[in-house]
């Protein structure tokens, strides 16, 4: 009878990549509040690297004077949003901690009217003041998480100089040590690709047309401070299932807690019908010329990143979770005997 030894090639192996996998782990652990930045990095380098690439070769510009250029119109479209929120929600948060019975009072005022329109109860066993407290801490949460969404960008743009400046050293070194065969190499670079732009171009996209619908519908409607509606309408888009309602329904109550019960009922009929059917459209849109990602997972992506990493994690939630299922793919690309799959992983060949 003959024993099986395992070879010591294979048992050193297995020790040094212990090894390394207890030492990563160490790492990740305390940097963990750096790894939004890290997320966030990759993204915009994913964004980025084509044009750069363009205007070095296509426009004969220096490397360092296109990376700031695109560093900073980045900064602009991503961090003036996020400028204006916190702005806004500062106010508010200010105003309805110093309102917060007259808050209470134009709600009871608000319902008390769906009431006699409707003949529904909808007061019964409601603790406004409940209501209240929950609603100003929410907005809290999400003031304290957009400042937090400020201190990873800086984070994210100080990784992301030093990646463009340096992307050539960068790409050869991961072709050359990353352990997978070079044509799944290639379709790990195009499946990451589509699975960036789908997230962190095509869920705010959305968002921002159907906001600037609800918008042309607080405007229509005479709703005060249509604007700011439209800034938070806009993050609240971003949020699956309830949407752009967690900001148009207040809306409509505070129409009609005003004494503007038309245009109250005309504001939330248009939302219903006009907002929620262009949230379909133009996702639909999205889908057919960004990238197509099945809403689960950007439902339970977002639900992911939210507890991961905050109100910052609507965008990476669901890309940190498509990571996780691509890596099955890749396993089976580079083990499996199977011929090779062309599509990308979300597409579907009828």
């Amino acid at each position: 009878m003959f024993r099986k030894y395992i070879p010591n090639s294979i048992l050193r192996q297995v020790l040094f990549l212990i090894i390394a996998i207890l030492m990563l782990t160490l790492v990740l652990f305390h940097l963990s509040a750096f790894i939004p930045g890290f997320l966030g990095a990759f993204c915009l380098y994913v964004l980025l690297i084509h044009p750069l690439r363009w205007m070095i070769f296509k426009w004969k510009m220096n490397k360092l004077l296109s990376v700031i250029l695109l560093m900073l119109g980045s900064i602009l479209i991503i961090g003036s949003p996020l400028y204006l929120l916190i702005s806004m929600l500062t106010d508010k948060v200010s105003m309805a901690i110093a309102n917060k019975e007259g808050i209470q009072h134009d709600i009871q005022i608000a319902l008390g009217k769906v009431e006699s329109s409707l003949g529904v109860n909808v007061m019964e066993e409601i603790n406004f003041s409940d209501i209240t407290s929950v609603g100003i801490k929410i907005i809290q949460e999400v003031l304290n998480t957009s400042v937090n969404g400020l201190l990873q960008l800086g984070v994210a743009y100080l990784i992301l100089y030093f990646m463009l400046m340096n992307y050539r050293k960068m790409e050869n070194w991961m072709y050359d040590n990353i352990p997978l065969k070079t044509e799944n190499l290639v379709i790990l670079n195009k499946d990451l690709r589509d699975l960036v732009i789908s997230n962190a171009v095509g869920v705010p996209v959305v968002a921002v047309l159907q906001a600037i619908v609800a918008y042309i519908g607080y405007l229509i409607f005479g709703l005060e401070g249509a604007f700011t509606w439209f800034i938070l309408t806009i993050f609240a888009a971003m949020v699956p299932v309830l949407g752009a309602a967690l900001v148009y329904i207040p809306a409509c109550i505070y129409l009609l807690a005003n004494g503007e019960t038309t245009n109250g009922y005309l504001l939330l009929a248009y939302s219903l019908i006009v907002v929620g059917a262009s949230d379909n459209i133009f996702r639909f849109w999205t889908q057919k010329v960004i990238a197509d990602v099945h809403p689960l997972i950007t439902i339970f992506g977002v639900i992911l990143g939210i507890n991961v990493f905050g109100f910052i994690g609507i965008i990476f939630g669901p890309i940190l979770l498509s990571l996780v299922i691509w890596m099955f793919r890749i396993y089976k690309l580079e083990f499996s005997n199977q011929p090779q799959e062309k599509s990308s992983m979300y597409k579907e060949k009828l």
